[in-house]
Formats: C-alpha cells, sequence, structure tokens
C-alpha cells in the first residue's frame, strides 16, 4: 500500500512537472560571485533579482552561500525552513520557498547543498521534479558564497551565466582574477560577466574592469563583459539596515538605477536567449552536478 501511494505521488509530481514545463517554457540561469567578501555580492543578487521581477520576470532566488546565507536579512524575510529540512524529511517543498518582494520566490540552500552529492539517486529526482513542478519561474538567480568552493564551482558549471562581483580596492581586483583563473583553468565557462560594484565614478568602474580585463587577456582563456558598474551610495547601506532592498526602499537614488540598468541589459533579447533551458534540461542539469 505504501509503495503504492509512492508510486502515485510520484505519478502526481512528474505530471506537474511535464504541465509546469510546457506552460513556462524556458530558464535563464545566472550565478553570481565573487572573489571575496564584502564586495556587496548579496545585496547584488537580491535587488538584481527584484529588478528582473519588476521587469515581468519570474524569478527564482537561491541563497547558496553555504552556512552565511544573508538574503533573507538584506530582504527582511526569515527562514524557517532549508533545503536541509526537505531533505530530512522535515519540511514540505513548498515550505522551504518563501515569498520575496515583488513576489519572487526565494529558497535557502543552507547546508542542504553539502548533501546532495550523497544522496541516493532516486531521492535526488525527487527534490528536482518536485522543484520543476512548482514552476512559475523563468530565471533563476544564484546567490553563492564568496570565494571558490566545490559548490561554487558546480554552480558555475550549472548556470547559463556567470555574474562575477568585484569593488575597484586592488584586493578585490586580485581575488576576482583568482576567480576568473580557476575557471579558466577547469573551462567551465567561455565568457564572464563581471559588475564593479561601489564605484566613485563611472571613470573608476572602466578603469578596474580595464585592468581586470586587460590581465585576464593576457593570461587567461576566459573572456569577461562589462555588465555594467554601480555606484558606492550610503543609501544601499541604510537599507540593508532597514532590511528592504534598496531598488525598493530608494528607487530613486544612483545605485537602484545602476541594478535596473545591468537588468535591463542582461534581458536585453539578443544576451537573454542565447544559452537557455527548458524546465526538464533543468533537471538535467541538477543530475550532472549532483547526480551519483
Amino acid at each position: 500500500m505504501v509503495d503504492q501511494a509512492e508510486s502515485l505521488r510520484k505519478m502526481v509530481i512528474e505530471n506537474k512537472a511535464a504541465q509546469a514545463e510546457k506552460a513556462n517554457g524556458l530558464v535563464k540561469i545566472y550565478s553570481i560571485v565573487s572573489g571575496k567578501g564584502g564586495v556587496g555580492k548579496t545585496n547584488v543578487s537580491v535587488n538584481l533579482a527584484i529588478s528582473l521581477a519588476q521587469m515581468g520576470k519570474k524569478v527564482l532566488l537561491m541563497d547558496a552561500d553555504i552556512g552565511m546565507t544573508n538574503a533573507d536579512i538584506v530582504m527582511g524575510i526569515h527562514y524557517d525552513y532549508d533545503l536541509f529540512d526537505y531533505l530530512e524529511g522535515r519540511a514540505a517543498l513548498e515550505e522551504i520557498i518563501y515569498e520575496g518582494p515583488e513576489g519572487i520566490k526565494v529558497i535557502s540552500g543552507g547546508a542542504g547543498l553539502l548533501e546532495i552529492e550523497s544522496l541516493a539517486e532516486e531521492t535526488q529526482r525527487a527534490f528536482i521534479n518536485e522543484l520543476i513542478a512548482l514552476g512559475g519561474f523563468d530565471v533563476m538567480v544564484i546567490d553563492n558564497g564568496a570565494g571558490i568552493s566545490r559548490e561554487t564551482l558546480s554552480f558555475i558549471t550549472f548556470a547559463h551565466e556567470v555574474i562575477l562581483v568585484t569593488t575597484p580596492e586592488p584586493t578585490a581586483i586580485t581575488d576576482a582574477y583568482r576567480v576568473l583563473k580557476i575557471i579558466s583553468f577547469y573551462g567551465l565557462k567561455p565568457t564572464v560577466k563581471v559588475i564593479v560594484n561601489k564605484v566613485a565614478s563611472s571613470e573608476a568602474g572602466s578603469e578596474a574592469f580595464g585592468k581586470l580585463q586587460a590581465t585576464s587577456r593576457e593570461f587567461l582563456t576566459v573572456e569577461i563583459e562589462n555588465c555594467g558598474y554601480i555606484f558606492d551610495d550610503a543609501r544601499v547601506e541604510k537599507a540593508i539596515m532597514q532590511q528592504h532592498p534598496v531598488v525598493l526602499s530608494y528607487p530613486g537614488a544612483l545605485s537602484s538605477s545602476n541594478i535596473r540598468n545591468i537588468a535591463a541589459n542582461i534581458l536585453d533579447e539578443n544576451v537573454y536567449v542565447r544559452n537557455v533551458s527548458t524546465l526538464k534540461q533543468l533537471g538535467n542539469r541538477f543530475m550532472k552536478i549532483f547526480g551519483t
């Protein structure tokens, strides 16, 4: 009887997944990384996800910073459960997906991301099928931990586009280059988008990007693309203290305008349609990086 119930549940989930794929079409995946902490990666991830939603996209934000998840703090929401709770059977998938600002969906990977690889294939596939069955999103934004870890490398491979966040500070540029060096060494991506955050001027942002580009072209095989600059703005820190994203708290702020421009740039038709997946292919990508 239990086996029959489980089989019926599996059939229902797979049917929902098929319906979701038919209804939602294509998914674009962005993995956001940084060479070091303190460059504003999570703040960029959250505000970019919100801006994409304001432009009509249905967005799923995965907070994938193992042990240091803080996208919830930036948005002023609270995680009762994360992926680990789901995998341990303490919560249904619907309970670990939270409603964020402007209708974005948020899922906390938590320590569960460390567990996926060791799970039986059937359990992995059940998670993937349930995620796909929920549907309702056509952009996935992954906020990775700072630096390079096994999980970050996996999600760099998993994503269609990688966005590297840095600041003009020499230490940040050096650490950003180290990320590019690893991506180049393993041949993970031919191109990486770069956002220079906390710039004093457009010239400062252009100079920082130019230095990174020149070094990359000389020593690496990966090409970098200028995704945009975000000005150093006191209202960003003020919004973080208020636990309310800056694009919503201060929509007229220069930093908010910068983020909206970046969102518009990556949604440009020629850029957005390059490398997309159906929901079924999204599941295959999960299995490729976490599968047994």
